[in-house]
């Protein structure tokens, strides 16, 4: 097959019509490869990046990285002086008994249990910061982008923690570092890491985030004392802006913890069916069949995305002792044949929440496959879409195909067939438009 590419989009398609040795300067050959849409990081934590290292020169004590879900629970200034790290009364605890982690969680191979080995990881990161300011955030973004560009990622949402204590020049942060970047699309996620309830300000917060450059309204109300509150105050400035939701939601080992009724129903009140996307939500993973198959069909019925995280959700999973056993992974193959719209994710990169990088969005859908326990064809080529055209849905980016008219840039992978991009997950990616 011949692309012909005008303008950076595929103007048309047609059958072969020339030999190699009449090709033009422009031409590309293929042969061999496999022509694919960009890929998309439908959940991404630019501000966190690449902090591990910078860590481990600050003499972190050794075994204190992370043994709970400290991602929405830290308190913390980026960049900004005064502003004492702490962890919100009871959420060790009350992590630890939804089972990601925490207080009541085993030591695991990260870390000593406990809410002082938490706290201390996130006072470090807390004093990494203020010691050495905004730079180091600017530059794991930079490092970060940089990476995500050579893997063939094309656009990204990424979330921006946002509330008192949290230096608001972030959300700036983050669009100098898309200006600097701009193969890699950023749309901005306004995240209440911490909750909302506690905090009187919390939606002058959030507004001044949506201000300066956020176009999607997020949440955790798994962090939240008042999680009923806080998914009021989210889906209210969403419905007031005409913005889309995109939640951290049920990351636990526990079914009897997880919210996603609340959160339908919040949805439904607001008038946001087919505008919600929810990361993590590894609880379906420990659900009992007939619960599991009343909260899928709520899913689909209802147009709600789910964005599953295979690195961070396997890291922070299965750390509870009464729990063994639990995949930690939200059940792909059961969301796909129930009809939900799936992506996969990237989240964090060498930070204590997640140790490792995730080698590309390929890598993930790679993962995905062995955890999961999707091996066959169809099943992988649905995994291929989770990393390109259902997040780009969730973005919103317009159509996402190898076809004419597609907004994609396009990427030639090194494998023959399509299929193979999951089951290979090659390093090195090109981009031709």
């Amino acid at each position: 097959m011949d692309v012909h590419i005008s303008e950076g989009r595929i103007s048309r398609l047609s059958a072969p019509q020339t030999e190699p040795t009449r090709w033009g300067r422009g031409d590309v050959d293929g042969r061999g490869h496999s022509l694919l849409p960009g890929l998309v990081d439908a959940h991404i934590h630019l501000d966190k990046a690449y902090l591990l290292a910078l860590l481990e020169e600050d003499d972190l004590p050794e075994g204190h990285l992370l043994d709970g879900d400290a991602d929405c629970r830290q308190q913390r200034t980026l960049g900004g002086a005064g502003t004492a790290v702490t962890a919100t009364a009871g959420a060790t605890e009350a992590i630890g008994a939804g089972g990601a982690a925490g207080a009541g969680g085993a030591a695991g191979a990260g870390g000593a249990a406990g809410a002082g080995g938490l706290q201390q990881a996130m006072a470090a990161v807390q004093r990494l910061r203020e010691e050495r300011g905004l730079d180091i955030v600017r530059q794991g973004m930079d490092r970060l982008l940089t990476q995500m560009t050579r893997q063939g990622t094309v656009a990204a949402r990424a979330h921006v923690e946002v509330g008192t204590g949290i230096d608001p020049v972030v959300v700036q942060v983050h669009r100098e570092a898309a200006a600097r970047h701009p193969l890699v699309q950023l749309q901005l996620v306004a995240f209440p890491q911490l909750g909302t309830s506690h905090d009187p300000d919390a939606a002058r917060w959030m507004n001044r985030a949506l201000d300066d450059g956020c176009t999607v309204v997020g949440g955790c109300p798994y962090a939240d004392d008042d999680p009923e509150l806080h998914l009021e105050l989210v889906f209210a400035l969403a419905a007031e802006r005409g913005l889309p939701v995109d939640l951290h939601l049920d990351l636990t080992d526990d079914p009897q913890a997880a919210q996603i009724d609340l959160v339908l129903a919040a949805a439904a009140r607001a008038g946001l069916e087919g505008r919600v996307n929810l990361g993590h939500m590894t609880a379906l993973s420990a659900m009992s069949p007939q619960r599991l198959a009343r909260v899928l069909a709520g899913l689909r019925d209802s147009g709600t995305s789910i964005t599953a995280i295979p690195t961070t959700d396997l890291w922070l999973s299965g750390r509870t002792a009464q729990r063994p056993g639990v995949r930690g992974v939200a059940p792909v193959r059961a969301l796909l044949e129930a009809g939900v719209r799936v992506a996969l994710a990237s989240n964090n990169h060498q930070n204590p929440f997640t140790p490792v990088s995730g080698g590309g969005l390929l890598r993930a859908a790679w993962l995905a496959s062995l955890v999961c326990h999707i091996g066959d064809r169809a099943g992988q080529l649905q995994l291929l879409h989770a990393v390109t055209t259902s997040p780009a849905q969730i973005l919103g980016l317009g159509r996402w195909e190898v076809g004419e008219d597609s907004s994609a840039p396009l990427l030639l992978a090194e494998v023959e067939r399509a299929v193979d991009a999951v089951r290979v997950a090659p390093d090195v990616l090109r981009r031709l438009t």
